[in-house]
């Protein structure tokens, strides 16, 4: 019978990289045949630091090197442990993963020894599921059970139904303003969200790219894009000399995929109608018809504004944010830094969409004030220049969080405070 015990995995890295080890080890943790090694979760208080971090490199199944810019610089114990580490690793057979390097960014590796195994780079798409594919195999090779029959019915839980609210559309019921119900995303795409668009096999498709719906100042419909978004698409591919065209800030540690559940920045106001519509095409594949299974959406595209005012609780009184009840307008600046990521908040990036439950609207929609502004899917005024966006962003200030403050941009902008969330349409929207 093969061994209950966990595949014992040790986490060698620089304390400059501790945040981003820290939600290495969070991961890890949540699969239940992986028991992770991190000093400041399992350093015992009057252990030898020294003589205890050996040990577990030492008795540790796979040990996963985490380097950046600032760790291969760095003398001192994130050395000693990889020396360590290579010592151990010539012992083990030479087909034998036992060791595996993971780029936290595009640092440039001294070790020779290192050199020659392959890499991980964890600021790239997919890049967390090529990591787990190696451990599941070298707890493979020991014989140690990695089937998802060993989960317990704890771990299907709490973290599992947070993930699953990601997904989440709102209902929001017609009115005088808005004469139709229509669904909204609960919160703004993310970068693991845009990472499926990224990764799927038809990301290219013509049909993805084409005739987005065209919306005046007023929010009516005039027609459509035409092929516009995919000249420029296919302009920016040969450009970038690739089959997929990553965000701007993909591969930032503040901004990109090595923050899966912050909203995704960087893209212009085509791709996000692109995602819109692979997002529609795909929808009976993909998380949220699971998670909205009495949604049938006729059509997915960016917000009007008129929409967006209505699942922000709406624009009067005109100081009001979106958590703030009929008729109440906070000022209190350390209320609204409790609720919005803006500039005076001082974290200077992008957060998790979720970090603000106290900023919900009266819908419980998240995330509308602060972090990022969104596209919509109209124009701004009557010139037909520039696109709305709405919502403020980290790098405005508290003001510009306000549901009536209103902001414009060029459809090709593809900036760090900028993105975006979905529309489900019904027949009838």
């Amino acid at each position: 019978m093969p061994p209950t015990r966990k595949l014992k995995v040790f986490l060698c890295h620089a304390s400059e990289d501790k945040p981003k080890v820290r939600e290495l080890y969070k991961k890890l943790a949540t699969e239940t045949w992986i028991q992770p090694w991190l000093d400041e979760e399992d350093l015992l208080p009057g252990q030898d630091f020294d003589l205890a971090i050996y040990k577990a490199a030492r008795d540790a199944d796979i040990i996963i090197i985490c380097l950046s810019t600032i760790s291969v610089k760095k003398e001192g114990y994130v050395n000693k442990e990889i020396r360590r580490a290579l010592d151990v690793a010539e012992e083990k057979l030479e087909d034998t993963i036992y060791m595996i390097p993971l780029r936290l960014d595009d640092c440039q590796p001294s070790f020779e020894r290192l050199k020659k195994l392959h890499w991980v780079d964890y600021f790239t798409p997919n890049a967390h599921e090529k990591l787990i594919k190696s451990l599941r195999l070298r707890a493979e090779v020991l014989q140690l059970q990695t089937s998802e029959q060993t989960r317990s019915a704890s771990s299907n839980s709490e973290s599992s139904d947070e993930e699953l609210d990601l997904y989440k559309f709102i209902e929001i019921p017609k009115d005088k303003e808005v004469p139709y119900t229509f669904y909204i995303g609960k919160y703004p795409v993310t970068n693991a969200q845009y990472e499926r668009f990224l990764n799927a096999p038809d990301f290219n498709n013509p049909v993805y790219w084409l005739e987005f719906p065209k919306f005046d100042e007023n929010c009516q419909r005039i027609g459509d894009w035409g092929q516009e978004g995919l000249i420029w698409f296919r302009e920016e591919l040969k450009k970038s000399k690739s089959k997929v065209l990553f965000p701007d800030y993909w591969k930032d540690e503040d901004f990109g995929i090595t923050n899966p559940n912050h909203p995704v920045v960087g893209i212009s106001w085509y791709e996000a109608n692109a995602y819109c519509e692979w997002l529609f095409q795909n929808w009976n594949m993909l998380s949220e018809s699971k998670v909205n299974t009495s949604l049938k959406p006729q059509s997915i595209r960016l917000p009007l504004e008129t929409e967006w005012q209505k699942a922000a609780g709406g624009i009067t009184p005109q100081g009001r944010y979106v958590w703030d009840e009929m008729g109440k307008e906070t000022t209190s600046l350390k209320e609204i830094l409790r609720r919005a990521n803006v500039r005076k908040s001082g974290i200077g990036k992008t957060t998790p969409v979720d970090a603000y439950p106290l900023g919900k609207s009266p819908y419980s929609v998240m995330d509308m004030s602060g972090n990022v502004g969104e596209w919509q899917a109209n124009f701004y005024n009557k010139d037909h220049s520039w696109l709305s966006k709405r919502g403020g962003s980290w790098i405005n200030n508290e003001l510009n969080a306000r549901v009536v403050a209103r902001g414009e941009s060029y459809q090709l902008n593809r900036d760090s405070s900028l993105g975006f969330r979905v529309v489900c349409a019904l027949p009838n929207g």
